[in-house]
């Protein structure tokens, strides 16, 4: 994700100290897929698994990488690249991102080369995304330690699918 032209990105200080009142924070999981940083707010978050024994599923569609068994039963895995329209990353996939969609049945993970840790984001930190429509499913986006992650929108991510799934998107709150 590059940043906007003409605009800079404001870096989070997690070092600052302060006399006012404490920001409030979003808690993100921070990762890496396809080639790019992203941010998903970890209420979405069931659990994180390696990634291994992934099975292709013919004529599936490109944003679905496979299926996996996950303690007897099949998780669907879906590719961020397929999902946004951006090119798949150079790197391989090495872990999966169990989501919680709140239907206990419903077992749908992406993938991620690269898994950092659980942030807290102060809110005015996350800035509105690009106009462009390049990522059409980021929330905002926001720079930490040089490097400018999008916060993921799952019911834009998965918009085509979730109609399908019976699932409504619901905002949940903060943790």
């Amino acid at each position: 994700m590059s940043e906007p032209e003409g605009q800079a990105l404001a870096p989070i200080d997690l070092e600052r100290e302060s006399d006012e009142a404490p920001e409030e924070l979003r808690r993100l999981i921070l990762f890496q897929a396809c080639d790019e940083w992203f941010g998903l707010p970890i209420e979405w978050v069931r659990e994180i698994q390696p990634l291994e024994g992934i099975t292709r599923v013919p004529n599936a569609p490109a944003e679905i990488l496979g299926i996996l068994n996950l303690r007897g039963r099949v998780l669907t895995l879906f590719d961020l690249a397929g999902c946004l329209g951006i090119p798949p990353g150079t790197r391989p996939s090495t872990h999966a991102i169990v989501l919680d969609f709140a239907d206990p049945e419903l077992l749908v993970g992406l993938v991620a080369q690269q898994i950092a840790q659980v942030r807290g984001v102060p809110v005015p930190a996350v800035e509105p995304p690009p106009r462009d429509g390049s990522l059409g499913a980021l929330e905002g986006v926001f720079e930490l330690e040089g490097k400018v992650v999008g916060v993921l929108d799952l019911s834009r991510v998965f918009a085509r699918a979730l109609p399908e799934w019976g699932v409504a998107m619901q905002t949940r709150g903060a943790e």
